[in-house]
């Protein structure tokens, strides 16, 4: 044991009373645990005017971890650094101290309790040792609870299986406590408060020897602080279990439910009720008869159960119709809040829990919803990781708030719409712009038959709720948002759609690995429109060459979603082209904004976050956002790239950083668009490859959004590669191209006006004329020459500059090498090739369609107006074009 002059020696220079004063100051250091009545006895000496000191220090992760894993050498490694000045300070300055590493001590050996007496004593305060406690059952209970108030689990930074064991291990901290107090209150260093409902019958004899108040002052404190002072009761969970019976087999209902009790159960602290819903045509079995004797008698049994009720599902229905899960769902949800809970979850006997801390996740959850947007506890929808379908909100977990706001589960105005499915996306989505809606994601559970929709096949024919992506978001704005507090801030939900024929995975890796910021919730949702290519982008990843097209789903969903992000793979039963893929991915999403994307691209990083910057600033009359589509520029582009370029075919890509200088455009290209939700869709009518499709779909969005406009964002940008292949790979892309945007003429004749005729045009109704005057050789070298001439009248009209400035582009990406003059005067020749291509492919779609009436002879204003007096000053540029050609081409025939 330390000796007395050792102990003089390490005397610490005290700000207290010891400054000659000879009245001895008297402090009660309490070293009981945590949560065993410490701050209720910090409140009865306050009340006293006494001063009290209950406060835990904050700490790194890595110290709460050794508090709580290894006690005492956490509290020696404390005390012998700054342990015992600590507390001189405070027993100097309180009257009375508590918790923190105060409640620690007991760990320490009885010398360290002998040395801060004696050294408290030389400073004239005299230390008064008392220990409350409680049942370690109890004791653990508290502090569990605690654990989840205050958000220690995520501030130790515990991992999944230190939060598995930390029952265990505040119960093995409580019994070594216990002990260890015993042991002192056997040598006298110790006052036991041991605490119970009677404590202001107990404590006050015991304080008032202690202090100099009485056992009268004591237990009139008592009373009252122990009324305000109450821990707050658990939070109880709804448990809703609907269950198919087998007539026969009791053994497996009971043991089936049993099960399920139990895994509930592994988490002591939670709190539950139960309603179990039985069809009606199995109430009277004798299968029916045993489940509710069991859950009786294990209400009776388990302290953990508070009520059991049973719900009697409608009879099933006759010819085939399908089961309504949906409305019974409803009602017994109902009836869990009704009688207490704090939110209910729909669980089936088929259930694997596999978390043994799954009501603490859930209740740390719904208070970080509570606190984070100011709302009363049980507000919110968090959902249960389902690890048989990763990201999907199957499971999700509806607070008791919700019952206040609809009346019920489904609100009363859509209970027609939900029968057996969407129900729980809906739900999901009716949160999600307020964050009160994430995955708990250590909650896990399995889903032993229900399963991924790629894994096994449902029990049940699905009706899909028609329309609830659409009505979500009219719900929240008119139900759930009035609720909220004002100024709440709110989440931009933008889905990512990307159809996909090619299945490039470093494609669409680079795509659903964008960084989704804080302030948008996104679904990255990729249409397969290639069975083929996806089963072998499937085996390519697995290297297994007996594969489904529901597995190749899933493969190729769990490898785009390794980045974190929430993926969905969606594949079409057969090619069903651009279009089609985009109103399927549409159809998938319950987003308030689409962003378009095509699978050829790589985005920057930093896409969803350029978007999301100028989402929070638009207002309503916006319709959607227009992003940058750059084609690379480097010092060694091929020529056919360049002269891609200079065909201006790119210009609508890149239109995004004109907007200052030009317009606001009134159309974007979906390799990169984000538009808001509305119920329009994309018109298959247009070729499966794309082109046309994109100022159809953004006329017809502005106008369905009162005439809103489309905004620029430059800062969004993808890059998208060149297309591939030779130079008649190329010009056959552009005139396949133009097969389908030769559509628009007909769907929008308003945008189009009359023309001089271009070289197909010539070349087509020349062609009678020609048949009638003509050989067949004269006219092959007619066609010749005014290919000759068109491209002669192209080189001395166009500017030539111009276009030499569009292949070395602008901004940051600007090319300042300059190529010889043989290469762009090469390009410009095959600029013209590419639009000859272009303009025959769209000749082409006129006569398909025998659309002759608004085709021939008629140009489409791509700039729909925003440019003044674009179509005068074209056809003036194409009249003097079509003067000079007739010219040269009169001098070639002349000559020849």
């Amino acid at each position: 044991m330390t000796n007395t002059a050792t102990l003089l020696e390490r005397t610490p220079t005290l700000p207290a009373n010891g400054k000659g004063s000879s009245k001895e100051h008297t402090c009660v250091v309490n070293i009981g645990l945590y949560r065993s009545g410490t701050t209720t006895l910090a409140e009865a000496f306050s009340k006293l005017d006494l001063k009290a000191y209950s406060h835990f220090p904050s700490l790194p992760p890595d110290h709460l971890k050794k508090i709580l894993q290894d006690p005492q050498a956490a509290v020696q490694d404390w005390y012998s650094t700054v342990g015992l000045n600590e507390i001189l300070k405070l027993v100097s300055e309180h009257a009375y101290i508590c918790d923190g590493w105060v409640a620690l001590l007991p760990f320490l050996n009885r010398s360290a309790l002998e040395e801060i007496e004696l050294q408290a004593r030389a400073a004239s305060i005299q230390i008064k040792f008392v220990s409350t406690s409680r049942s370690v059952d109890e004791t653990v209970k508290s502090e569990l609870q605690h654990w989840v108030i205050h958000d220690l689990e995520r501030q130790s930074e515990l991992s999944f299986d230190e939060r598995c064991r930390l029952e265990d291990d505040l119960r093995i901290r409580a019994i070594q406590h216990q002990c260890l107090v015993k042991y002192l209150c056997s040598l006298g260093l110790v006052k036991l408060l041991p605490l119970s409902n009677s404590i202001q019958d107990n404590w006050p004899g015991i304080l008032s020897t202690i202090t100099d108040s009485s056992a009268l002052s004591w237990s009139k404190v008592l009373k009252d602080v122990g009324v305000c002072n109450s821990t707050p009761s658990l939070p109880i969970a709804g448990i809703l279990v609907t269950m198919r019976l087998q007539r026969n087999n009791t053994d497996v209902a009971t043991s089936s439910i049993k099960r399920l009790l139990g895994e509930i159960e592994k988490d002591h602290i939670c709190r539950y009720l139960l309603v179990l819903g039985i069809d009606a045509d199995e109430r009277n079995s004798d299968s029916a008869a045993a489940v509710i004797q069991h859950l009786n008698e294990h209400m009776e049994s388990s302290p953990q159960m508070r009520s059991f009720h049973l719900v009697t599902n409608p009879p099933r229905q006759l010819h085939g119709e399908p089961f309504a899960i949906c409305r019974v769902w409803d009602q017994m949800a109902v009836e869990a809040w009704t009688h207490g809970a704090d939110w209910v979850v729909l669980l089936g006997d088929d259930i694997e829990i596999t978390c043994p801390f799954h009501h603490r996740a859930f209740y740390r959850s719904f208070l970080d919803i509570s606190n984070r947007i100011n709302v009363p506890f049980g507000f919110g929808c968090p959902f249960w990781n389902d690890i048989s379908f990763p990201g999907f909100p199957t499971f999700p977990c509806v607070g008791k708030i919700h019952f206040n706001i609809f009346g019920g589960l489904i609100p009363e105005h859509r209970r027609e719409s939900f029968v057996n499915q969407d129900l729980d996306p809906y739900l999901h989505h009716l949160y999600l712009k307020l964050g009160a809606t994430p995955c708990v994601t250590d909650a896990t559970l399995r889903n032993g038959v229900g399963g991924n929709i790629g894994s096994s096949e449902a029990r049940y024919s699905r009706i899909p709720a028609r329309g609830w992506r659409d009505f979500v978001l009219e719900d929240y704005r008119t139900h759930l948002l009035p609720f909220m507090p004002e100024g709440t801030p709110q989440y931009i939900t933008v889905d990512v759609v990307v159809p996909s024929f090619r299945v490039r995975l470093d494609y669409l890796r680079s795509i659903c690995h964008l960084k989704v910021p804080a302030m948008i919730r996104t679904n990255f949702i990729i249409i397969i429109d290639n069975i083929d290519a996806l089963l072998r982008a499937a085996r390519d990843l697995t290297g297994d060459g007996d594969i489904t097209i529901s597995q190749a789903e899933d493969i190729l969903e769990r490898h785009l979603a390794m980045s974190g992000n929430v993926v969905r793979v969606r594949c079409n039963d057969s090619n069903l082209g651009a279009s089609a893929s985009r109103n399927r991915g549409i159809n998938e999403s319950a987003a308030e904004f689409i962003l378009n994307l095509d699978d050829d691209l790589i985005p920057d990083e930093d896409l969803l976050e350029q978007y999301g910057r100028k989402l929070s600033q638009i207002d309503d009359t916006v319709a959607g956002l227009v992003g940058l589509v750059r084609f690379p520029r480097t010092p060694d582009m091929p020529l056919r790239h360049a002269a891609v370029l200079m065909s201006y075919l790119t210009f609508m890509f890149e239109i995004a950083e004109q907007e200052s200088n030009m317009y606001t455009p009134a159309w974007g290209v979906t390799a990169n668009i984000l538009f808001r939700r509305t119920n329009i869709r994309f018109d298959p009518i247009y070729a499966k490859t794309g082109g046309g499709e994109d100022v159809d779909y953004s006329l017809r969005v502005t106008e369905a959004c009162n005439g809103g406009r489309l905004l620029a964002v430059p800062e969004a940008r993808v890059v998208h590669p060149f297309w591939a292949g030779s130079v008649f790979a190329l010009a056959s892309h552009f005139h396949n191209w133009a097969i389908g945007d030769g559509a628009l003429f007909q769907i929008f004749p308003e945008h189009t006006y009359w023309s001089f005729p271009n070289l197909p045009e010539t070349i087509l109704f020349t062609l009678p004329l020609c048949c009638l005057q003509m050989n067949y050789r004269q006219y092959f070298q007619f066609v010749s020459f005014s290919i000759a001439a068109d491209f002669v009248v192209d080189l001395v009209c166009d500017d030539y500059q111009h276009r030499i400035a569009v292949v070395q582009g602008i901004g940051k990406d600007r090319v300042k090498e300059k190529r010889g003059h043989l290469f762009y005067f090469f390009a410009h020749v095959l600029a013209n090739l590419f639009i000859l291509g272009l303009e025959f492919g769209r000749l082409r779609g006129h006569i398909v369609r025998c659309n002759f009436a608004h085709g021939p002879f008629r140009r489409f204003d791509w700039h729909i107006g925003r440019l003044p007096n674009a179509p005068n000053n074209f056809r003036k540029r194409e009249a003097h074009k079509f003067c000079f050609f007739v010219a040269i081409l009169s001098s070639i025939w002349y000559c020849a």
